[in-house]
């Protein structure tokens, strides 16, 4: 009788298992969750339930639950490939890199058949800032599995972060067959039905080029919409809305819509991220029509006796996977708040802009949030002042663009658009680099930077 029953709770929790998965890929998780804890309920040794568990959890960000899932699972079955390298995977979200390569070659010796066991630890040897091993290991994923749509896009950051241009930009493209880009392509499908351009003769015909991702790409890119004009193409911009008086102070810019408009007349489409592919693949243009947002209008700032007038930001969109290791807390900027000779200006928008009154700042740090409503005022504000100082966020890109001075702060491997130079960028003469020593370790970025105050404007900054 206890045979029997173990052996219909058994298949009960795999009915439940089964129920969970169909749950799950229906996007109804809360009834995956039911289902897969009632699995385990119901058969405690389940090894594959826990894994499929941690993977619900690690979905929505709940890495340590996920962690904690994953071991179970490798307990009861050290033998199960895929549970390594679903916990290399956490342990690669929440900083714990040379961890997740541990875990994630232990997948490729349990099966090296799999090419996601090989790109995931690519991914993490990228994380590590150890470039030559995540190409090696992306490149295996490959051979493994040619149409493998991550690892080739994830190739093209570490190529185009290392200086590898040409087959970088190839690369890049496979982000055209990402999950993410699917639904967008969907929504604007009658942009990306069009012929897209590839080097076309454009003599006299309309080209559209589309914003596909965030406003930092958009403006990163804005310095060969004059390579298109001189190319003879009716330049139209299609824009997310925000960018349209920017935009207008162009003059190789034809028209500009956003995206609450209907999608005008064209002859020949590109997004804004392919420019560089279809027109500068090795970026020997990357300067030529540099800087190409020419603001000469400025904004009139409350006046001090500062000597030195900052623009600050430290968080960025939150809709990047990369949120938490790129932003910082406003704290780290009260030293400088408290100097006599430093007036600080916060432009930074959304939730994080309630910063300044959150911590009690609003009385050293002046807030220009509220006068910010498209990214023309912020360019102004920026003609306005002396240095910007940011986060790695769309800010860093109107400074660059600007060819003002911005000091940008980052993570120890930061995003591939600021490359492997500790302090120049290669897109953005205008800009100065800091890197964090150790990972998420911003005291050591501030400390940077407050010897640069020292060295370039005199200015002494105390920490206490």
């Amino acid at each position: 009788m206890v045979i029997w029953s173990n052996v219909l709770s058994n298949k009960i929790a795999i009915e439940h298992n089964n129920q969970a998965i169909k749950a799950y890929n229906s996007h109804q998780y809360k009834d995956a969750e039911l289902h897969f804890k009632k699995a385990i309920e119901l058969n405690p040794k389940y090894a594959e339930a826990y894994a499929n568990l941690g993977a619900l959890y690690a979905k929505f960000k709940e890495y340590d639950k996920a962690i904690k899932l994953y071991q179970e699972c490798i307990r009861l079955k050290p033998s199960y490939a895929g549970a390594y390298t679903n916990l290399g995977n956490a342990l690669n979200k929440t900083g714990r890199h040379e961890e997740a390569v541990y875990f994630h070659k232990t997948a490729i010796s349990l099966d090296d058949r799999a090419a996601n066991h090989f790109s995931n630890c690519a991914s993490a040897y990228k994380n590590l800032g150890r470039f030559s091993q995540a190409k090696e290991y992306y490149e295996k994923a490959l051979t493994l599995e040619p149409t493998h749509v991550n690892a080739h896009f994830d190739l093209a950051t570490v190529l185009l972060q290392t200086g590898e241009f040409v087959k970088g930009w190839d690369e890049y493209e496979w982000r055209f067959k990402k999950d993410e880009m699917l639904g967008h392509m969907q929504r604007y499908k009658a942009i990306f039905q069009a012929p897209r351009y590839e080097g076309q003769t454009l003599t006299g015909q309309r080209v559209l080029v589309h914003a596909e991702q965030g406003f930092g790409d958009t403006l990163m890119m804005a310095r060969y919409l004059k390579v298109l004009k001189e190319k003879g193409a009716t330049v139209v911009l299609y824009l997310r809305e925000g960018l349209r008086e920017l935009f207008s102070t162009m003059s190789y810019v034809d028209e500009i819509h956003t995206r609450d408009e209907k999608v005008p007349v064209f002859e020949y489409q590109v997004a804004f991220m392919s420019l560089a592919f279809v027109l500068d693949n090795t970026l020997q243009k990357l300067t030529d029509n540099y800087p190409y947002f020419n603001v000469q209008e400025k904004f009139p700032l409350q006046k001090t006796d500062a000597k030195l007038k900052i623009g600050i930001v430290w968080g960025a969109s939150n809709t990047g996977e990369s949120y938490e290791k790129k932003v910082f807390n406003l704290r780290h900027f009260k030293a400088m708040s408290k100097s006599e000779n430093i007036q600080l200006y916060s432009l930074q928008l959304g939730d994080d802009a309630q910063d300044v009154e959150r911590y009690g700042m609003k009385d050293d740090i002046i807030d220009l949030s509220k006068e910010i409503d498209n990214f023309y005022t912020t360019a102004k504000m920026i003609n306005s002042l002396d240095l910007v100082i940011t986060s790695d966020t769309s800010v860093a890109h109107l400074a660059g663009g600007m060819g003002k001075k911005v000091w940008i702060l980052l993570q120890k491997v930061p995003d591939w658009r600021w490359g492997v130079n500790e302090f120049m960028s290669s897109w953005y003469p205008s800009a100065r680099l800091f890197h964090q020593y150790s990972l998420g370790d911003f005291n050591s970025v501030f400390r940077q930077v407050y010897r640069e105050l020292q060295n370039e404007f005199k200015i002494k900054v105390i920490d206490d």
